[in-house]
This record gives structure tokens, sequence and C-alpha cells, in this order.
């Protein structure tokens, strides 16, 4: 339902709820989903073609990749479209043609390189908000198949891919897994564009048998440290930070349990030192819902070291944003973390994702603490019961619940009536 007809701020469109529809003007809506994404839409009547006198939606993008401004900028030649008696979405279309055919014009056929950063990733990379997934989506084409974008499209063959793609598949298996599927959707785009013809040769069905799941690679769950066993592994990456950054971070992520992405983005403008507190943005959020980290004594300390690594330490380096922010003032990336525990040896089977699992482990068998407030640590979305309860986030009690995570990863014993004691027992995760 329509909410209202004055012109949106920037305010209301970052504050936008799960399944509301905001009207700007002029036919531009914002469209949020039932779970937080954001996209613009432009409403019309069709002028022109077959669909004359229907109503048509043409996206724009989504939010924040395209802000307000960007927004109403395209919608504004949109509407001039429109009023000048064409269809946007058939011009756009049209638009993508020409590009594939003036290629076509000066080199007989777009080659992959062209055609991947020309045509395909301008419309692919609209559809993500996440900084981290659009450079993901580029690496693939400028760097892994770098080899095959001199190819024309019609040129690349099954052989030329598999070339490509099995020397990555034996060293990062879901990179390879994922770079391909990109790679065949390229083709698909350039086939309904009329810049390809023919069976795509990036099928996953053509490899099969020849690209099989690594033996080492097991489906479901990120393989996790036993919570016995967390506190060496703690120690082992204390040893590692006098001159790495990213054992600082890694072990940030393992004490507040938090995804990679989350400690890898965090800004200091986030983080209230004198409340002890790290304010997390719903952007950055899976659930996309705020969450507050309460900040145990060892956190700060990270924080500060982080702080002092900075080329521009002090209030300076504050200004910089990341925390862990790279000597070119770019967060760490995203593999650092998993290659850091590949190199140390005992640990090179586990994930960072997996520390999340230790905490749970540790927190469901050894403590008393209320599972709602666990789940609450995680930031995990709650069924209606649970979220009654925390409707009011709990910082305060999930503040002595990572107390006495802390007082664990030290290697310490556990103090206090909430923790229980160690069992020998126990089975382990």
């Amino acid at each position: 339902m329509t909410k209202r007809h004055k012109p949106l701020t920037d305010k209301e469109v970052q504050a936008a709820k799960p399944g509301t529809n905001m009207r700007d003007g002029g036919g531009l809506f914002l469209r949020v989903t039932s779970k937080g994404g954001k996209s613009w839409v432009f409403r019309f009547t069709s002028p022109a073609g077959d669909m004359a006198g229907k109503g048509r939606e043409m996206g724009l993008g989504s939010y924040p990749a395209v802000s307000l401004s960007g927004a109403r900028d395209a919608a504004t030649k949109a509407r001039a479209s429109v009023i000048a008696g064409a269809d946007p979405i058939a011009d756009q279309t049209t638009k993508r043609v020409e590009t594939v055919e003036g290629a076509t014009a000066k080199a007989e056929a777009p080659n992959l390189g062209f055609y991947a950063d020309k045509v395909f990733l301008p419309d692919r990379l609209k559809e993500f908000s996440n900084a981290a997934h659009r450079q993901q989506w580029v690496a693939t084409f400028t760097t892994h198949f770098a080899p095959l974008r001199p190819k024309k499209l019609a040129d690349v063959t099954k052989k030329d891919v598999l070339g490509v793609i099995k020397p990555l598949w034996a060293e990062k298996y879901e990179t390879a897994s994922r770079s391909l599927g990109r790679l065949e959707r390229l083709f698909d785009h350039a086939a309904q564009n009329f810049a390809f013809e023919g069976e795509n040769p990036a099928l996953m069905r053509h490899f099969n048998t020849i690209l099989i799941r690594p033996k080492t690679m097991k489906k479901g769950h990120h393989a996790a440290i036993p919570h016995r066993e967390i506190a060496p592994f703690i120690a082992a990456l204390q040893a590692r930070q006098g001159d790495s950054l990213t054992a600082l971070l890694v072990e940030f992520i393992a004490r507040i349990a938090c995804r990679t992405g989350e400690a890898r983005f965090a800004v200091w403008s986030e983080i209230d030192l004198k409340e002890r507190l790290w304010t997390i943005p719903k952007e950055r959020m899976k659930a996309k819902k705020g969450h507050v980290v309460p900040l145990t004594p060892r956190m700060v300390e990270i924080l500060q070291e982080a702080e002092a690594r900075n080329p521009l330490a002090g209030e300076l380096a504050r200004q910089t944003d990341f925390v862990f922010a790279t000597g070119r003032g770019k967060p760490l990336s995203e593999m650092a973390g998993l290659m850091m525990l590949r190199r140390m040896k005992e640990y090179e089977d586990f994930t960072i994702h997996g520390l999340r699992a230790t905490f749970k482990s540790w927190a469901m068998s050894q403590t008393e603490f209320p599972r709602e407030l666990i789940e609450e640590a995680l930031a995990h979305s709650l069924n209606a019961v649970e979220a009654a309860y925390a409707r009011v986030s709990a910082v305060e009690r999930r503040r002595a619940l990572m107390q006495a995570w802390e007082t664990h990863l030290n290697g310490e014993s556990p103090a206090g009536a909430t923790v229980l004691p160690f069992k020998a027992t126990a089975a382990q995760p």
C-alpha cells in the first residue's frame, strides 16, 4: 500500500520498513521486500509498441547502490522518454542491442571482456547493495577469467572454460564454483541480447564428471573449532599479532561471534568506547536489523591496538573510518582471515564463520544463559515468542554473557553461577 504522496527524504529511505512501498512522486517508488531489501521502481503507462496503454514497471537499481538523488535522475530520464512517446524499457533494450552492435561494427563481434565490462556487469551490479558482492563479480571477469577476455564470445569453447576453471577448482573450490556460475549467466545474458548464439559453454553439466566437489569440502555447516580447543587457538592468534592486523581482526570476530563482513567493514563512527558499545547498522546485518554489541575489556584492547596501528593514528585515524584498515585505508580482504587459518596448520580445516558455532556450542552446553539471549548475541532472527521476550534489546544481560565467553577464551576458570562446570564426558561439536 502506498504510504504518502510528498517527496521522500534520505532519512525516510534509510528507515523504510520491510514490506512497504513508498512513493517519491512522478512515478518513482521505493519498494522494500519483507526481508528489508530496497529497490527503486519507475511506474508508467507505455505510450508505444505492443504495450501501449498498459502499466509497466522499470527497475532503476537497488538502494543504497543507487541513492535517492540517483533514482530521481534515472526516473526523470525515463519520464522524458514517456513524454516523448517512447517506452523507456524498450529504449533500454534497444541501447543494449546498439552497444553490442557497435562492438560488432568495430570488431565483427564483442569479446568477452568488452561484453562483461560494458553490457553484463552494469546490468548485474545494480542488483547488489553490498560493495563486497559487486567487487567479487567484477573480479570474476577481470581476474579469474582474464585469459578469456580477448576472445570473442562466439569463439569461447567448453575446453577454454575448463582450461581456466580447472586449476582454480583445485585451489579454491568455492571461488571457482561461483565464478563458473557467473560466466554461465553472462552467456545467457548475451544470448538474450543477440550477442551470442549456440550452446552456453559454461553450463555446469558440461563438467559435472570432471569438476567434482573436493572430498575435504563437506556440505552442511561451517567447520567449527570445538569449544574446549578455542582457548589455545586464541593464544596462537595472539602470538601472531605482533605483525598481523588480520590476527587482531580474527580474534575480534571470535570474541564477538559476529560475521566476517560485520567486522571487516566496521567504522569508528559505530564504536562508543566510553559506553563500550558497537552499533552495527542494519544495512550490514544479514537480518537487515541493527545490532548492538557490548564490548568486553579485551575487545576494547583490540580496537585500541587497531587504532594505534593505523598509519594516521589518533583522531585522524578515526576520520579514515575503517577500524581494521590497511595502509591504504581499505578494509582487510574477505579471504584474509581464512588464509590465516590455512597458515595455522592445526586449524587449516576450520573456518572463520565456524567461530559462531563454537560460541553457540559453548553457550548452550556450558552455561545457563537463556537460549533467547544466546540467539540475540548471534543476531539471529527470533520467532514470535522469542521476539516478544527480546523486544527491548537485552544489551546489559548480553554483556554478562560475552564476559563469560571472554573468560573462557582466555583459558581462565569460569566464575559466577551462570556458567556450568565443564564435564569431561561432554560431547564436542
